[in-house]
């Protein structure tokens, strides 16, 4: 008897390599808001892959310590100059991989969290401000 289809929702626990598990998106989406918040770090989409009927879609994402776009060509016009900031891209193996499969709630996921860079509040300079505490941010000042 043959086992089940390679990339299938059956194939990849028993595989190993899909260890994390959520009972659903919105659970995933939580679970990732939460650990970008207690790491202090950003987790970016880089793409999207499709490949029904054994999966509906599987997203990559990397640390945005890793750089999501090539390398820019861009010759400094004071390469002297010292700024307090160091470069944000430090090539981090950080990576999560989810998988949604067609008809089934649970998500699957393959997490690395070996970052090449201090995490938490030395990290902080690096990221973004979510896009919440920015909406939450003018409603302070008119409250004054």
């Amino acid at each position: 008897p043959r086992g089940p289809a390679v990339g299938t929702f059956d194939y990849d626990p028993a595989s190993g390599k899909f260890q994390t598990r959520w009972d659903d998106w919105t659970q995933f989406q939580q679970w990732l808001r939460e650990e970008e918040q207690w790491n202090c770090i950003e987790l970016c989409l880089v793409n999207t892959y499709r490949q029904l009927p054994a999966y509906e879609r599987k997203l990559w994402y990397v640390c945005s310590r890793h750089g999501t776009s090539g390398i820019k060509v861009y010759t400094k016009q004071h390469p002297e100059w010292e700024f307090k900031l160091g470069l944000k891209r430090t090539n981090c193996a950080c990576s999560l991989v989810v998988k949604q499969y067609p008809g089934i709630p649970t998500v699957l996921g393959r997490y690395s969290s070996n970052h090449n860079h201090p995490i938490g509040n030395d990290n902080l300079p690096y990221t973004q401000i979510p896009k919440e505490t920015k909406e939450y941010i003018p409603g302070l000042l008119r409250l004054k």
